[in-house]
């Protein structure tokens, strides 16, 4: 596996940045850049590295996302995308067949890491993007199921069928997983997130790049309803694009 090849995206939620974690753990690449949906920051200006979004549904370039990126089936896929819900043709049409996991327990399973050692570790990579929800509604059980075991991770079925759904919600509450991730007045990184309590349960070192990050470009950033929209092509310049729910998205274009 080639190492140091690439430069990571990080967006300021706990889901990018383990998924960031987790390329540097394995193959090195570190954090670059930061991207808010409205800006892009970077670090180093001189590092010709491609880079990779991490949880980011790029309309170009190299990401891992696990969002749903189409409106309709025959809309336009970025073929650089590393997303389970790309590869399963999941659209607005069929919204709730989709994975609704993180993008980290994604990469985890690809990556073939093992999991924590300790049980609250394991609940907490459910707790990202609050991935354990799936299994404690009876709408989506079986769906969620059948990306975990797809996954290799029976036994975080077996984890989620002896716990309560309250269990997860304290635990997100107990470490601030749903913390943000922003850049400061004076350029640098900064978040409540306890990175060094959670690089301990996750076994994989979590921490900001120490860099200052200076604005590289400027975007545009709407929503709309698939009712008004029959395609994400009928958008010029996009940069991202994700479905928010069955009938809304939300986009980032060029100025």
């Amino acid at each position: 596996m080639e190492q140091y090849k690439n430069t990571t995206i990080l967006q300021g939620d706990l889901d990018s940045l383990l998924g960031c974690a987790i390329e540097k753990f394995v193959k090195g690449n570190e954090i670059n850049y930061f991207y808010d949906f409205n800006k892009l920051y970077v670090a180093d200006r001189t590092n010709e590295k491609k880079a990779i979004g991490i949880d980011l549904a790029l309309h170009k370039g190299s990401s891992w996302c696990n969002h749903v990126i189409r409106i309709n089936p025959d809309d336009y896929v970025n073929p650089k995308t590393a997303n389970i819900n790309a590869i399963n043709n999941i659209s607005s049409r069929n919204y709730f067949d989709k994975y609704a996991g993180s993008t980290a327990l994604m990469m985890w399973s690809y990556y073939g890491l093992k999991l924590p050692d300790t049980e609250e570790g394991k609940m907490l990579l459910l707790c990202i993007d609050s991935g354990f929800l799936g299994h404690y509604d009876s709408r989506f059980k079986r769906v969620h199921n059948k990306y975990l075991k797809e996954m290799g991770f029976e036994e975080l079925i077996d984890l989620l069928e002896h716990k309560q759904k309250s269990d997860f919600v304290k635990l997100q509450q107990d470490y601030k997983t749903k913390t943000n991730i922003v850049v400061n007045n004076e350029g640098y990184l900064t978040t409540l997130l306890p990175l060094d309590k959670l690089s301990v349960a996750f076994g994989i070192p979590l921490e900001l790049p120490t860099q200052k990050f200076t604005l590289k470009n400027k975007f545009e950033s709407g929503k709309g309803h698939v009712a008004h929209t029959k395609s994400k092509g009928e958008i010029d310049g996009l940069i991202s694009f994700a479905l928010t729910g069955k009938y809304e998205f939300k986009y980032t274009a060029v100025n």
